[in-house]
């Protein structure tokens, strides 16, 4: 059984240079273009990381992006369990600026319909509200066979919409971004108590000014780690990953969410969400272990 588990898209992201096109016919070089890995592999490379056993369920078919997913994966230790799709299923254009990203996407989310069950585990990450929804029946199943369920919002408005209007809580913890929560309730510091029918427990990350929210019952607040940024991509994973390894470990709520935020501060100091560098969280990883 595997400790956490990520279901969800992994897309491939294309970093698009801020330069003015060039005329019909012509081509312009610029010194790189980034080519990374992000949503469900984000999440999935940090658990990793501190020391969880990891599968990632994504659709993946026969594509160049399909096999350096694989690629990846073997390479950071996570286990692989695809559903089937077309090629190169997940697929990002990214429009950077100084101030933050925008993305323009293509996603086989039609893949994930298909899907009718999820293999065992303690923890399912699901990085997206619309993944959550696709994969509804899947989730409830393991839910009822003793997963625990975690949602992230990861900005889809019609979804953020229907939130506040969620019965049933469906899963045991939703994490939203400060614009998401304002998005879905119109008032961040309200999201925890409105959204209690959607998650058992509910947390809002605010960026540096940390995050906070109703975790297994406890009212948590967690200053963030103050760090130079280089690329605010993959944080908010990084951050659920950090909080959901320190839940599998033991650790209070109050210190799983600042451990969430300890997590997400080493990300923010690369480039791209996935981390290349396992080692680079090897004493976070080594602070957990002991729990197990």
């Amino acid at each position: 059984m595997s400790e956490l588990l990520v279901a969800g898209m992994a897309y491939l992201d294309v970093s698009v240079p801020r330069v003015a096109p060039p005329a019909p016919g012509e081509e312009r070089f610029v010194d790189a273009i980034g080519l990374r890995f992000g949503g469900a592999a984000n999440s999935a490379s940090v658990g990793a990381a501190l020391g969880l056993r990891v599968t990632m369920c994504v659709p993946v078919g026969a594509g160049i992006a399909d096999q350096a997913l694989a690629a990846l994966a073997a390479r950071l230790g996570i286990a692989l369990t695809p559903w089937p799709a077309r090629d190169d299923p997940a697929v990002s254009l990214v429009l950077a600026d100084e101030h933050d990203r925008a993305f323009v996407s293509a996603a086989d989310f039609g893949a994930l319909d298909r899907v009718t069950h999820l293999p065992p585990a303690k923890w399912i990450h699901v990085p997206g509200l619309e993944e959550a929804a696709r994969l509804a029946a899947p989730l409830a199943r393991a839910r009822a066979e003793g997963a625990k369920v975690a949602v992230s919002g990861s900005w889809a408005p019609h979804r953020l919409a229907a939130l506040a209007a969620q019965g049933g809580r469906p899963w045991d913890l939703l994490i939203l971004n400060e614009k998401e929560a304002v998005a879905t309730c119109g008032d961040a510091a309200a999201a925890p108590g409105r959204l209690a029918d959607a998650a058992t427990s509910v947390v809002v990350t605010l960026g540096p000014a940390g995050a906070f929210g109703m975790l297994d019952g406890e009212t948590v607040v967690a200053a963030a780690v103050p760090v130079a940024v280089c690329d605010p991509t993959g944080a908010g994973d990084a951050f659920c990953a950090g909080m959901l390894a320190a839940l599998i470990r033991g650790l209070a709520p109050s210190a799983a969410l600042r451990f969430g935020s300890r997590a997400a501060a080493h990300i923010l100091q690369q480039r791209g969400g996935v981390l290349q560098e396992p080692t680079r969280m090897a004493a976070l990883a080594e602070e957990i272990t002991w729990k197990f």
